[in-house]
């Protein structure tokens, strides 16, 4: 005899609090009792709530019988409970409700479950109520990754995981694609979040009874394992399920949307007559099928899984999205499942573009759409996508098989955007200087007459303004705009501190190395590297190497020559994997099409010179997820490379010796003489010549 554990693994316990004052409370308990026995079995069953051992709230002892070889449910309230805390997340007061069963003075089952004291409610127009107080849901989606341990995370890992999100000043949390492991829930409660739980029903429908069951069935499982958790507010089932229709045959797409608002309209129907209490989601993303076939109206609310200005449109085209939703559907409550904005840590940019990854344009992102969330009273909360970042095996970008919009690196260290939603979220005071992963600035001479290096820094505080101070003197004050306060300033060569408060332990100081690169460099130890087509730096963590973004060539200088830089889809480069070389990724995607060649008038010497170039996709593919595979084959890209007028390479056959995407390093020296600099120079043969990068670097006078 015990309680229930073949009830979709729930604990055979589930608790309700129909009733909640800030004074006083009633507690409902559904026990779902088990006899295993051919006997009917007379028990005991005595309920406690508790705050700790000592504190107890209410107690209730209640004679059951269950039937032979059957199962019984027995509801026990506790009525006027007094003397409690509500739960919330700025105040997370957690509660017990311990279970005895008791046969002959003996127990032979017990189990604890918590119990928070709160009520909530979402409205249309003002969003999220709870005990009565109108506040934002703002936090982020957390996949349960980690590497090197994919899903099998540890307990610890998990706590450290929601203290991070807490720490930011989140107090929403979306599992993202699935249930997650207890001690996630466990810590929500604990900590704060409200959350959002949903199954994992990604992108499509199968059409077919087995497909439609086994939703049903992880939904059950779901409600009935977390359902005493004080923290889930939303159940979610479906996401971006018409993501797949563009990769469906036309004649397929009535059935399937038929499908899809069955299992929808089943799935609400389950989750609600399980849990009455709380409210449902799905979320959807920017498609008009949700709207034309009515499967937005289905649950409780709408989650919009929102790229303005990442995948397509500008930052200002979310509010009007948004705006026109409310327009549409008022009586509708909106919630911003996901919303987020790619960056490598390795990635900068004083003219940062859509969808480069650099860190300026994540922060630009979250940024913009983080206010326009705020701003909008109707938006009932936000959650970025992601907190970290995860693996993925099929994702490319500057990453690959890594999905880099995390507020964190995969291995938890805090990117600028996170210090941005602090300062954005916290009530504490923040005062941060940005960059964490960056202490390098390295300039390229516009002029000859140019001795100083210009660096942009930015801070992230909650205050009015913050004041920056450079080698202990104070440079200026700045205003605070939307948590970010921003200088321009001009350094000599050399090492730097800076800081918001000299010698304060509570905001930490930043050194940092300013280097000029001459307009004309002298030749003697020169060290050059650029990023040809990139608006961006490269720095390579595993040396230090700093590449410049593309700068073109000026007479008595260095840059390149002729070309355009390769835009596919609108985004600059492209962001295809680039085969065997993960770690240099940004350095093939980017690139000039078409250049004359490079140049650098540099003194007499001998140099080695390095060019790196690969053939690419000139289409943006279809997502990664895709049913099948789109093969492409390489065009002719034959091409010859001399310097100043020696044959290098007679021709080079790009993609016929190489292939797509796989990446040419061309190494060689060449030694300059009679002042003529180096002029490297491309002759196509048949296509167009690419060149990804240029190194060049002093080996001997």
């Amino acid at each position: 005899q015990h309680f229930s554990m073949s009830d979709y693994g729930g604990p055979g316990i589930y608790i309700a609090t129909p009733r909640v004052t800030p004074h006083s409370a009633d507690v409902t308990i559904a026990y779902h009792l088990q006899n295993r026995s051919d006997v009917p079995q007379a028990l005991t069953l005595e309920t406690v709530v508790r705050k700790d051992v000592a504190s107890v709230l209410a107690t209730k002892t209640t004679a059951v019988t269950i039937p032979a070889s059957g199962d019984t449910v027995v509801t026990v309230t506790c009525s006027d409970v007094r003397n409690f805390d509500l739960w919330s997340p700025d105040h997370p007061a957690l509660y017990y409700v311990e279970s005895l069963l008791e046969q002959s003075g003996k127990r032979i089952d017990n189990l604890s479950q918590p119990l928070g004291f709160r009520w909530f409610r979402f409205d249309p127009e003002k969003g999220f109520f709870i005990n009565g107080k109108n506040i934002k849901l703002m936090g982020a989606n957390r996949h349960q990754d980690r590497i090197p341990y994919g899903n099998a995370l540890s307990n610890d890992m998990h706590r450290q995981d929601l203290r991070l999100l807490k720490e930011m000043g989140g107090n929403f949390l979306r599992n993202a694609h699935y249930p997650q492991a207890d001690e996630v829930l466990d810590q929500a409660d604990r900590l704060g979040f409200a959350v959002w739980e949903e199954i994992p029903l990604v992108n499509e429908v199968t059409v077919g009874p087995q497909h439609a069951e086994n939703a049903t069935v992880m939904l059950k499982e779901m409600i009935k394992q977390h359902y005493n958790h004080p923290s889930v507010v939303i159940w979610a089932y479906m996401n971006e399920i018409y993501w797949a229709h563009r990769f469906k045959p036309q004649e397929e797409i009535a059935g399937r949307n038929r499908a899809t608002l069955e299992l929808a309209r089943h799935l609400e129907n389950v989750a609600r007559e399980l849990d009455p209490h709380r409210y449902t989601a799905m979320a959807m993303h920017n498609y008009p099928a949700y709207e034309e076939t009515g499967l937005g109206d289905i649950p409780m609310i709408a989650g919009w899984n929102l790229y303005h200005g990442w995948y397509y449109g500008k930052y200002e085209d979310f509010g009007t999205f948004m705006d026109e939703q409310r327009r549409k559907y008022p009586k509708r409550i909106h919630l911003i499942s996901e919303y987020g904005a790619g960056s490598d840590v390795r990635l900068y940019s004083e003219k940062p573009e859509k969808f480069d990854f650099t860190i300026e344009e994540q922060i630009r992102f979250t940024r913009s759409i983080t206010t326009q969330i705020l701003d909008r009273p109707y938006i009932a909360g936000g959650a970025l996508w992601n907190l970290i970042d995860f693996s993925s095996e099929r994702r490319v970008d500057a990453t690959s098989h890594i999905n880099n919009k995390g507020l964190a690196t995969a291995d938890r260290k805090p990117k600028d955007a996170y210090y941005l939603m602090q300062a954005l979220l916290s009530e504490k005071p923040v005062a941060r200087l940005g960059y964490p992963f960056r202490n390098r600035w390295i300039h390229a001479a516009a002029s000859p007459s140019d001795t100083l290096v210009p660096v942009r820094m930015h801070a992230f505080s909650n205050q009015k303004s913050v004041s920056l101070y450079v080698d202990n003197c104070l440079f200026g004050e700045a205003e605070v705009k939307n948590g970010m306060a921003e200088w321009e300033i001009k350094l000599a060569p050399g090492k730097h501190l800076l800081s918001l408060a000299p010698n304060s332990p509570d905001t930490p100081e930043k050194q940092i190395e300013a280097r000029l690169i001459p307009f004309r460099p002298d030749g003697k130890t020169l060290e050059l590297a650029m990023n040809v087509g990139a608006n961006y730096a490269f720095i390579d963590t595993r040396t230090d190497l700093y590449w410049l973004p593309e700068r073109m060539y000026e007479k008595g200088s260095w840059g390149v020559v002729g070309g355009e830089p390769l835009y596919v889809g609108g985004k600059v480069g492209t962001k295809e994997d680039i085969l065997a070389v993960d770690e240099e990724d940004p350095l093939y995607q980017t690139m000039r099409v078409n250049p004359e060649g490079f140049r650098a008038d540099l003194p007499d010497g001998t140099y080695e010179i390095e060019l790196l170039m690969v053939d690419y996709v000139k289409k943006s593919r279809r997502f990664a997820d895709e049913d099948k595979e789109i093969a492409y084959e390489p065009e002719q890209r034959v091409f010859g490379i001399s310097v100043n007028g020696t044959s290098i390479l007679p021709e080079l056959d790009l993609g016929g010796s190489y292939g797509l995407n796989v990446p040419c390093r061309l190494t060689f020296r060449y030694t300059a003489t009679d002042n003529a600099g180096l002029s490297i120079k491309f002759h196509p043969v048949d296509g167009e010549p690419v060149l990804s990068a240029v190194r060049i670097r002093t080996v001997g006078f």
